[in-house]
């Protein structure tokens, strides 16, 4: 029971290192291409990720099945990123980060109960609590988002995140069928990624450019991919290999908070009232899917017999 608190802690650290990113991200596709910025943010994270894996002394044994399950990961993992640094050029930051940290979990919830259906446990069922908290967190995007209809939010922005959010949240359920250490999936997947974007050397001549930009780019690329993509990824998948996919995914609710708060910080962006809104429900619902037991609230049933 300890451990899983450690890595809740841990992972809400993660969130808020995914929700600096956002803003972080919005800065470096000024400075660069989405493919050159994502290129070498795999790059740098590759570096880090080298760090941490030696700093820990994780073992890197793998066998021949898990490397199609990292394969696919990868492509995934670089799909995700392209589409990421794209929509930045057409939304904002945060708003961004709101709805794509929202609809992960929805999506990971929902293939999860699919496949459950399809392969496993024909009888399984939603759960009342499960259900309000999937109905909160598409709720919660909406009001975040500040939306007047549903044709703006599946606009030409959002499209990019929509996806971004399938995306992520088949690759969690990917990296579940790993049988190997969590953060040497991450170092592999990222080292993967590097290999998958390495030909776009000979497609861009300013890929060396970044070494002539100023210190804010640099700072900003230490949080997308050291913060971020090495040491927030690295908790991510070490928490879906112990509280699961389905419970790992729901925490991406979290960053909304840290994706506003790091927006308005660098980016001046200011949430309107249904944003806070918004995050106040998202939170109810990361708790109604992930962490709810009916017997939080015996305290209630025991007053009303005294």
């Amino acid at each position: 029971m300890m451990k899983n608190i450690l890595f809740y802690i841990l992972l809400v650290m993660a969130m808020g290192f995914w929700g600096a990113s956002w803003a972080a991200s919005k800065v470096l596709i000024e400075y660069a291409s989405a493919d050159v910025v994502a290129f070498w943010r795999f790059f740098f994270a590759l570096l880090a990720s080298c760090a941490i894996v030696f700093f820990l002394k994780i073992p890197l044994r793998i066998d021949k099945s898990a490397l199609k399950f990292l394969s696919f990961a990868a492509f995934l993992n670089c799909l995700y990123s392209i589409m990421y640094f794209i929509g930045l050029n057409y939304g904002s930051a945060g708003k961004s980060g709101v709805l794509v940290t929202t609809l992960i979990p929805i999506f990971a919830y929902l293939l999860t109960f699919g496949f459950y259906k399809l392969k496993k446990d024909s009888t399984r069922v939603m759960k009342k609590n499960e259900i309000l908290g999937l109905f909160l967190g598409i709720l919660a995007g909406i009001c975040l988002l500040d939306l007047g209809s549903w044709q703006q939010l599946f606009g030409k922005s959002n499209v990019f995140f929509v996806l971004c959010a399938l995306d992520w949240a088949i690759l969690t359920l990917v990296c579940r069928n790993l049988r190997i250490h969590p953060v040497a999936i991450n170092l592999y997947i990222t080292f993967l990624s590097v290999l998958l974007f390495s030909p776009i050397f000979f497609f861009q001549p300013s890929m060396l450019d970044i070494f002539t930009f100023e210190f804010r780019f640099w700072w900003m690329m230490f949080i997308v991919a050291v913060l971020s993509t090495a040491v927030g990824t690295s908790i991510y998948y070490m928490g879906v290999a112990r509280v699961g996919a389905t419970q790992a995914s729901s925490f991406n609710l979290l960053v909304p908070a840290t994706a506003l708060l790091s927006s308005f910080i660098i980016l001046r962006e200011i949430p309107s009232v249904l944003t806070l809104l918004g995050g106040s429900l998202a939170v109810f619902a990361t708790y109604l899917i992930n962490l709810y037991q009916p017997k939080h609230f015996s305290w209630k049933s025991k007053k009303l017999e005294e």
